[in-house]
């Protein structure tokens, strides 16, 4: 039974044809590669698999896998070196594009002194009940100044294609309801907050509404200074994003609409991660999404191979990479690269998917 759905699996993948232009792109969350000191090797596999696009995670907001002057180094960099120098050599070197993955906000994984100076400064966030964060907060000026430095670093020291940028959002509706946000916030509005942060609260606060715009405004500000500072630096450079699928509902929760940095120009495509194992739940995301973007702006979905809430087989990955094309999307994103996915999933690519080499739209 198993040899005959090998063969099954087997037709099915011959059964799709390689397109010309197509965005194919993969996420590689260690930063490393699928072979830890051996980005050559993983360069060299992708590019034969047909993919074009490394977006490896090099950098979160207090972390970064090469020698930053702005950011702490992380363990991966002390043991094995500049990794954004490694990738960005052996990925030319086959042909691939290099978009450094960029966690912004998100201190996970910072020095425990980093995050304790921030915090000290007022600079992290604060849940509605006051519970600290360990995030950045979006309104301090001096955390959208740390975020824009660290990434004009990237794009002036190395030779990259583009920066993607990740956790470009709030953690949720919970945050941030800081003493900084208070007082930024009513300079805003020029009116006084007496109860705070109940007056300010989705739903039931007076200023809710205007508060949710706000939270808009402090994470568009970023990708619109980002686009603009790092043109400024090389205008060939791409800014992409990974953001959530379900639109227009984050721009409520999460303060994230990626829409309107399209329709602004702010970025030159965009990864949903429409991370499910159901079909039609992805059928339904991506027709979404699709209807929303300007001319002009691909969309590569992200597609969950191997994610927290979705695990699929090679079958289903290319079912859904199927549909994004006939959908009208331009590309498409696999979550995560990986040693499991270059053994399961880029053979599966290789025999028609994928079979012979394509140019990106964004181009």
């Amino acid at each position: 039974a198993r040899a005959s759905r090998a063969e099954f699996s087997k037709a099915y993948f011959l059964s799709h044809t390689s397109v010309e232009t197509e965005g194919r792109a993969v996420w590689n969350h260690s930063g490393l590669g699928a072979y830890p000191g051996d980005w050559n090797r993983a360069a060299k596999e992708l590019a034969a698999a047909g993919v074009n696009i490394i977006l490896p995670n090099m950098a979160w907001a207090g972390v970064a896998h090469y020698p930053s002057e702005i950011l702490p180094h992380s363990k991966t960099f002390t043991q094995y070196g500049d990794q954004i120098a490694q990738c960005v050599q052996a990925a030319h070197a086959h042909g691939l594009e290099v978009h450094v993955w960029k966690i912004t906000w998100n201190l996970e994984g910072a020095p425990k002194e980093f995050v304790e100076k921030i915090r000290a400064e007022g600079r992290t966030q604060v849940s509605a009940t006051g519970e600290a964060l360990n995030w950045l907060c979006p309104s301090h000026p001096k955390n959208v100044l740390l975020e824009l430095d660290s990434i004009l670093e990237i794009v002036t020291n190395y030779d990259v294609d583009g920066i993607h940028l990740d956790y470009i959002r709030y953690p949720g509706s919970h945050a941030c309801y800081c003493d900084g946000c208070r007082e930024r916030f009513v300079r805003t509005i020029r009116k006084p907050i007496n109860e705070w942060p109940a007056e300010v609260l989705p739903k039931t606060g007076a200023y809710g509404e205007q508060y949710t715009e706000w939270r808009v405004q402090q994470i568009t500000r970023l990708v619109r200074l980002i686009h603009k500072r790092t043109n400024e630096v090389d205008p060939e450079i791409k800014i992409s994003a990974a953001v959530f699928g379900w639109y227009p509902g984050c721009i409520q929760t999460i303060g994230q609409d990626w829409v309107a940095w399209a329709k602004s120009g702010y970025i030159d495509f965009v990864c949903p991660m429409n991370y499910t194992e159901d079909a039609g739940y992805f059928t339904e995301l991506l027709t979404n999404q699709l209807a929303l973007m300007p001319k002009g702006v691909p969309i590569y979905p992200g597609i969950g191979a191997t994610a927290s809430n979705s695990l699929l087989t090679p079958d289903a990955v290319v079912e859904q990479i199927y549909l994004s094309r006939n959908l009208g999307a331009s590309g498409w994103t696999i979550f995560d690269y990986s040693v499991d996915i270059s053994e399961t999933l880029l053979p599966a690519l290789t025999l028609g998917i994928s079979k012979r080499k394509a140019r990106p739209p964004h181009q």
